[in-house]
């Protein structure tokens, strides 16, 4: 090989790994993981990996682990990949991987930390389809229904998990895309995502800031919450938002004014229990009808002083209607 040519090759190759180091070295607190190669694949005996060009894919973990640390980088020679999307957070399966890339859910998993550099992920690698078939597309199951801890590491471009909220949160649009036992929801948050804290085991309470609009479908579905208070300035709660919350003795919508889609609090069994009550302090409530979002024999049904008019019907669903002193 002629001496030009080398040169030209040393050049190209520090130039790809000076742009690869420029997008994820900061002050040299950047989490670099130097694997080998078993099976074809890059591994450092916990996570696995795949290079495309100049970025590295998180395809897999080599077994059920309860943690995960995803690395900002991924070192190979003398060339660092920043880790910018993640393909599997489950067991790696290379015969699946290479046939259907299709990710696969970890049932032990409680802690998870997304590294800077993280800026996307296949559509369901936190969430499967609940049925083969659904009609709104967001109709999701959990693939990690313990975790409890996740974060987000500081500086990525597109999720954050400000003021330690233990969630990932999309930064552009303001919205929780996933929850766990330990969330809390910061001010600032508009829009709790579809099915982020579905079937989530040990969530029993949780609070809402004053800037949240949307709660979107299945958001708290098959949950244990034990006691909901929704927010003034919330404007709409999604299909099946809190259904199956078999917890749930107590809700208090404190809404300006809300839109409530089909079944957002069906299967609430607790609600028929001679002590649980829905409070209502807004007459300006849009639903489908009463029996299409609560159950039949639900207890106690509380509303302003002078709006009964407002709650013709609800008496299919509520036991009791009492009117709240002023």
């Amino acid at each position: 090989m002629k001496l030009g040519v080398k040169l030209l090759i040393g050049v190209i190759l520090c130039a790809v790994a000076s742009a690869c180091m420029s997008k994820f070295d900061k002050g040299g607190s950047a989490y670099v993981v130097r694997p080998y190669i078993k099976d074809g694949y890059y591994t450092d005996g916990t996570l696995y990996f795949e290079i495309d060009k100049t970025e590295a894919i998180l395809i897999g973990t080599a077994e059920k682990v309860r943690e995960i640390v995803i690395p900002d980088a991924v070192g190979i020679n003398e060339v660092d990949y920043p880790l910018t999307k993640i393909q599997n957070l489950g067991v790696f399966d290379k015969e699946e991987y290479e046939t259907t890339k299709r990710p696969n859910g970890n049932d032990v998993l409680t802690s998870l930390v997304i590294g800077g550099n993280v800026k996307s992920w296949g559509e369901t690698v936190f969430f499967t389809d609940y049925y083969e078939t659904y009609s709104d597309g967001e109709d999701l199951a959990r693939r990690f229904p313990r975790l409890e801890n996740i974060y987000v590491k500081a500086g990525n471009p597109v999720y954050d998990s400000r003021n330690n909220c233990n969630a990932i949160i999309k930064s552009e649009n303001r919205e929780l895309y996933l929850g766990g036992k330990n969330t809390v929801v910061p001010e600032g948050v508009e829009k709790i995502g579809a099915s982020a804290f579905r079937d989530c085991e040990g969530l029993k309470s949780i609070s809402f800031p004053k800037t949240l609009d949307v709660i979107g479908a299945y958001a708290f579905s098959g949950s244990h919450l034990q006691t909901l208070t929704l927010p003034e300035n919330l404007a709409y709660v999604g299909q099946e938002a809190f259904y199956g919350c078999d917890s749930l003795l107590t809700i208090s919508l404190y809404c300006s004014s809300v839109v409530i889609e089909q079944k957002a609090f069906k299967k609430c069994a607790l609600l028929k229990e001679s002590d649980s009550e829905v409070r209502c302090y807004t007459p300006y409530i849009s639903v489908p009808s009463p029996s299409k979002v609560f159950d039949e024999g639900y207890n106690c049904l509380m509303i302003p002083k002078g709006q009964r008019s407002s709650f013709n019907g609800w008496e299919k669903c509520f036991l009791t209607i009492k009117e709240m002193e002023e």
